[in-house]
């Protein structure tokens, strides 16, 4: 694929700053607090204090709504909590639009994915869950790049993210308490959806990864941090009261982390970070990536620094409802002549827009 990016180089070089930041840590003695359980914003939410990749207080400017939710000021990340950022994006989410498309339209997510490289994937699913489109080259168009259309429902099964239909039908019976939210998410196997590394193994023999028990209940802190962050990452269409209550949710997680400095994304866009070290065997740790200004959702990040040595993320970069498989928010409908119903043997990415 394509390298919008220089991911890898940006991830080693966050590394490098973080095991120099350790070691000065290390050194002199100071040990940065993991969590603190005084500061409440409303009855029953536990806050859990921020803790840096890097040891010092860094000064970066971010912005945050106020009490009243009638316009935003500037704060500095060493003056706030995670719980802070996480109940400002809460309150973003619950401003949202609550469109639902028809079950013939077609939700478009534009998204770069990185793995060894970066490319974007542009991705049309079908409301009702039945087809989803891709750009790519088929066995039929030979070097031609088409919109290629291809029947799924039979294949998906039923999961959060599979079905968009489906998906927002489930979500929106959640309760908007975000203690009983937490719970029916990990208890419910309709939303089972990452890895909890400490509590699996991460890599199976041949140094695979192993996804062994995503579909067992939630018990650990972080199966709880990897479900919420899969439905967040998968779910195209979230009511905006449970978007809200799944930021909160997050809050209530033990050794939920806000990164002391932004971060970059897939993209390479800079951006306040949330993070999850898993404390496992192949030192894990995931990361939740936030719109610095609106604290909207932008992607998310898993660095597994033990055997397999690899990372993986993602960065969404535009969704939208369109009318038609390979149309794109506010473009015309694609030529008939380039869509085809059959699999591409390759998807193309895009360059970056």
């Amino acid at each position: 694929m394509n390298t919008p990016v220089g991911f890898k180089q940006r991830l080693g070089a966050e590394l490098a700053l973080l095991e120099e930041a350790q070691a000065a840590d290390e050194t002199s003695g100071q040990n940065v607090p993991v969590t603190a359980g005084r500061f409440f914003a409303r009855p029953g939410v536990r806050r859990t204090a921020w803790v840096g990749l890097a040891a010092g207080t860094v000064a970066a400017a971010v912005v945050v709504a106020t009490s009243g939710g009638q316009g935003v000021r500037n704060r500095s990340v060493d003056a706030m909590t995670v719980a802070q950022v996480l109940d400002a994006a809460a309150t973003h989410a619950a401003k949202g639009p609550d469109r639902e498309p028809g079950l013939h339209q077609w939700v478009y997510t534009d998204t770069v994915v990185c793995y060894d490289d970066c490319g974007h994937q542009p991705h049309w699913m079908r409301y009702d869950g039945a087809k989803a489109a891709s750009v790519g080259k088929t066995f039929r168009t030979g070097d031609r790049t088409v919109v290629s259309v291809s029947d799924i429902a039979a294949s998906m099964g039923s999961g959060v993210g599979h079905k968009p239909q489906e998906t927002r039908e489930v979500l929106s019976r959640l309760p908007t308490d975000p203690r009983k939210l937490l719970e029916r998410v990990s208890d419910d196997p309709f939303f089972a959806g990452g890895v909890d590394p400490s509590a699996v193994l991460p890599y199976s023999p041949d140094k695979s990864f192993n996804s062994a028990g995503e579909t067992s209940p939630a018990v650990t802190p972080g199966a709880r941090f990897a479900r919420i962050v899969n439905v967040l990452e998968v779910a195209s269409n979230i009511p905006p009261r449970i978007n809200a209550a799944l930021y909160r949710a997050l809050a209530l997680i033990p050794g939920t982390e806000l990164v002391a400095k932004p971060m970059k994304d897939a993209a390479g866009r800079p951006g306040t970070a949330i993070t999850f070290d898993f404390h496992d065997r192949a030192r894990t740790r995931a990361y939740l990536f936030l719109d610095p200004d609106t604290y909207a959702y932008r992607g998310s990040r898993t660095d597994w620094r033990g055997e397999g040595n690899f990372s993986d993320a993602s960065a969404h970069m535009k969704t939208g409802i369109v009318d038609h498989p390979g149309q794109v928010p506010g473009g015309p409908a694609p030529d008939p002549s380039d869509v085809v119903e059959e699999e591409p043997t390759l998807i193309v990415p895009l360059k970056p827009r």
